[in-house]
């Protein structure tokens, strides 16, 4: 695991600055570039259209509860 840590850098200070309307701006040029993990799904049932708009999703998988805090 050691050789890895190497390669890892720090994510910059974030300071947001404010933008027209209040919107706040960041320069991404500051983040280090990430690459996501998204592992093949197969195809299974789905929820109708009305209970996948209420819930969030069409697909009963992906349909978990949202645990409110800070990673373990």
């Amino acid at each position: 695991m050691d050789q890895y840590m190497s390669r890892i850098a720090p994510a910059p200070l974030f300071r947001p600055q404010n933008g027209a309307m209040g919107q706040q701006l960041f320069d991404l040029s500051r983040f280090p570039v990430a690459m996501a993990y998204v592992p093949m799904q197969r195809w299974q049932q789905t929820y109708d259209l009305g209970l996948g708009f209420s819930r969030g999703t069409i697909f009963p998988d992906l349909d978990l509860p949202f645990e409110m805090g800070r990673c373990q």
